[in-house]
């Protein structure tokens, strides 16, 4: 691992699957930073789609502050963005490049690799209807 991605990895706030299942940080926004490809295979449950390199080109970064604009809810607390890849780096760069947006951002730990290994298939609205905003 190269050091930048090892300090990165060691600033990033994550989050694990019992976290979000605990249902702590509600309301919540899940964003899968993968290729549409990858999203198309499989995803989580009522996340939204901004690839990595939307996020690195800057595009995504206004995608996403709209997305949590468009959610915010006066006297509420302010969204969540929850950021996953398959396993974390990508997510990790996510977050790295959000920072700057002041958005409340956490990166899952272990990302959709972890969560099926918790979660099954079709179980994903189960456990995210009472934290998740539906997208």
């Amino acid at each position: 691992m190269l050091l930048p991605t090892f300090i990165a990895t060691l600033s990033a706030h994550k989050v694990t699957v019992n976290d979000l299942e605990a249902g702590n940080l509600k309301p919540i926004i899940l964003i899968d930073v993968r290729s549409p490809e990858e999203y198309a295979q499989d995803h989580i449950g009522q996340s939204l789609l901004v690839p990595l390199e939307e996020i690195q080109a800057g595009q995504g970064i206004q995608i996403i502050e709209r997305i949590a604009r468009a959610y915010s809810q006066p006297g509420q607390p302010d969204p969540t963005i929850v950021l996953y890849c398959e396993i974390c780096p990508g997510a990790i760069r996510a977050y790295q490049k959000l920072q700057c947006t002041g958005l409340n951002l956490v990166v899952l730990s272990g990302g959709i690799t972890a969560w099926r290994q918790a979660v099954p298939r079709g179980k994903d609205a189960e456990i995210l209807a009472p934290i998740a905003i539906a997208a």
